[in-house]
Order: structure tokens, then sequence, then C-alpha cells
């Protein structure tokens, strides 16, 4: 019945009661902190000793991390990714348009190097043949691109294109509609003539 805000009371309970330990935390809970516990270490290690190319590393930074959705094309890229829609689709039976493809699943290197150069690098817009082959790599320049490394990363895309025999054709947010049907077409034509000749690879 004493007053426990008094520290001397405290004091006098505590000694005069016997005390026994007990488990902190249950197997589940005990688990479940580790699992967190190693997961603020590596982030405390800047990621340094996770294995990501092993899939329960893959699984545990999922579970525990928050996603959510994001546009896959900005509103200026999804106008002009609607254009090229619309060319295709007026005169090409079986022709296909894509966005945000992966370099990696389009072009193939018997180089390691090289393949791992463009593997991770995406083409903004890509046309297809009714076959599967891609026709034209189309990037979307926006405002201030030219800054950090981008015309570099550009400058390797291009080259790997080229080597493959795909036409790369840059558009820009503020080229007028009518500009870029126009520039798609006359690149569809070259496309469409190499198509002609078979498919390269």
């Amino acid at each position: 019945g004493g007053d426990l805000a008094d520290i001397r009371e405290q004091l006098r309970a505590v000694m005069l009661a016997p005390f026994e330990r007990q488990q902190l935390l249950s197997e589940s809970e005990y688990r479940a902190f580790r699992i967190i516990e190693e997961e603020v270490a590596v982030g405390r290690r800047g990621c340094r000793g996770r294995d990501l190319a092993d899939v329960r590393e893959q699984l545990r930074a999922v579970m525990l991390a928050p996603f959510e959705r994001q546009r896959l094309l900005s509103t200026s890229e999804y106008r002009a990714f609607r254009l090229i829609e619309e060319e295709v689709a007026a005169g090409r039976e079986g022709w296909r348009v894509f966005a945000q493809t992966s370099m990696g699943e389009m072009l193939r290197s018997p180089s390691r190097s090289a393949f791992r150069s463009i593997n991770s690098k995406r083409i903004d817009i890509l046309v297809v043949d009714a076959g599967g082959w891609p026709l034209l790599a189309v990037e979307f320049q926006h405002e201030g691109h030219d800054q950090g490394d981008a015309a570099g990363r550009d400058a390797v895309k291009r080259e790997a294109l080229r080597k493959a025999g795909v036409p790369y054709l840059e558009i820009c947010a503020t080229d007028a509609d009518e500009l870029i049907r126009s520039r798609v077409r006359e690149r569809l034509g070259g496309a469409l003539a190499a198509s002609a000749k078979g498919p390269r690879g």
C-alpha cells in the first residue's frame, strides 16, 4: 500500500519480493527481432553484406519495404507514345509499340562486358514488327536531359542500336504532334525496307 512514486517505497518493495527470470521474447517474436536487427545492421553498413543475388534476401528486402505504383510514362511521354501508336496502327498490321523496354531483352552480344553495359538501360518507346523484331527505338528528351551523364548513356544506347541495325530517333517534349508523326513515318519507312530484307541475328 506504499506510494510507489517514492523511490524509497520502490526499493522496499523490491527488497521484500522474490524475483525469477522469464523469457523476454517468444520464439516467433525473437525470430522477427533477429530479422529486423539484421536489416538495421545492413542499413548501417550501407547494404554491405547483403547478397541480393540470393532470392531469399530479395524476398526479405521486399517484405520489409513499402511499395507504391508510379507512372510508367510522364504526360508528355505518353502523348508521344500515343502518336507513335496511331502511326503504327494506321498502316502496319501486326506491328506493336512498347514502353520502357529493357535493352537486354531486345539486343544480344557475345561480349559479356558489352551486354552488361546495355542490359539495365531502357528504351522509352520501341516499335516491333509482326514477328517481334525491334524496328525503331525512340528516346524522349526532357528539358535538362543533357545534364549529368545522360549524354553518355544515350551514346551507349545509340552505338549498340546502330550495331544491331535498329534505327534510333530522338524526340523532344516541345516537338509538335505533326513533327513527331512525320519523323516517325520517315524512320518507319526505312525500318520497313530493312525488315523486308529479313531479321538480323
